[in-house]
């Protein structure tokens, strides 16, 4: 097929399905049934695992970023507070 030529159009054809969502060839035949009928099942189901990890991989990476900025607000909120109690009993 055109869209797994070569390497750097393989990568950028998974690339394409994964982040933009467009897993069709150039005549709009899904990539999924070109591959399961002309290499087997065998090589549908490496496929169907790799975007199912790059999917994962990639909101699990969303949610780390997220989480690591509310607990650095937390952070930022409680030494605030404190600083703030103090001065209250300084007064």
């Amino acid at each position: 097929s055109e869209n797994f030529y070569n390497l750097p159009i393989s990568f950028f054809t998974v690339f394409r399905c994964i982040v933009a969502g467009e897993c069709t060839n150039s005549d709009g035949k899904p990539i999924f049934l070109l591959v399961t009928s002309r290499h087997g099942w065998v090589y549908a189901i490496l496929y169907c695992i790799a975007v199912l990890f790059m999917t994962f991989g990639l909101f699990n990476v969303i949610v780390a970023i997220y989480v690591e900025n509310t607990l650095a607000a937390a952070k930022f909120n409680d030494a605030t507070q404190k600083r703030q109690r103090l001065m209250d009993q300084q007064m």
